[in-house]
């Protein structure tokens, strides 16, 4: 159980397709909208998983929907499952994904709420297969939030680099005559990355998984 296999499953064709019809979405409207969501789904899975107040009920939570038919989505309790992912933070991040995806914001709401019951039956079923539960769970969701993603996601990318990085070097170098001033050693990024850098990875791998690269 990993990043790359619970995105994988989540943007399966089956699932994509089963998204939009419990939505009413179109399956290009499902795959943008993804993109820009699961990034902020997963670190909300990871808040509920590694907060004490709702890990026991989280957890249960994945066991009663590790065997749910993803053909049946109930629209209902998958509202209730987003509004414990997002908490106060969900007509912003909902709002942001709309203007992200470029799909209207009654539309990322439906598609959210399909999504959020499939995620929780992908992730209790992956968590039942590998035999990951309680703090080994919390721990991992928490990995895929924080900053021991960055390294993950640059091997599943192919180990592609920051374009920002490799521009610097090429424009201070392209300046004739002068001495450089004396630079700071290259620029190292912090070891530990922000989590809004980290999902910004994640919606990288989630797009490349949707293209099929």
């Amino acid at each position: 159980m990993d990043a790359s296999s619970i995105l994988t499953a989540m943007l399966s064709t089956s699932n994509i397709k089963n998204i939009g019809k419990a939505s009413g979405a179109s399956t290009d409207q499902v795959k943008s909208v993804l993109t820009s969501a699961l990034p902020t789904l997963l670190s909300g899975a990871s808040t509920q998983a590694n907060t004490a107040s709702t890990a026991a009920g989280f957890l249960q939570a994945l066991t009663s929907h590790a065997g749910d038919s993803a053909s049946k989505i109930d629209l209902g309790d998958g509202a209730k499952i987003l509004s414990h992912l997002l908490g106060s933070s969900q007509a912003k991040n909902t709002t942001s994904i709309a203007k992200a995806s470029g799909v209207e914001k009654s539309t990322v709401t439906s598609i959210l709420a399909a999504a959020a019951p499939l995620l929780l039956s992908v992730l209790g079923k992956q968590s039942n297969d590998s035999g990951v539960s309680g703090n080994a769970l919390g721990s991992l969701l928490g990995g895929l939030s924080a900053g021991n993603m960055g390294s993950l996601l640059t091997g599943l990318l192919g180990g592609t680099s920051s374009s920002g990085t490799s521009s610097s070097s090429s424009s201070s170098a392209s300046k004739p005559g002068k001495k450089p001033a004396a630079k700071k050693p290259a620029a190292k990024k912090p070891a530990a990355k922000k989590d809004s850098d980290t999902l910004s990875q994640v919606a990288g791998l989630v797009g490349s998984l949707l293209s099929g690269k």
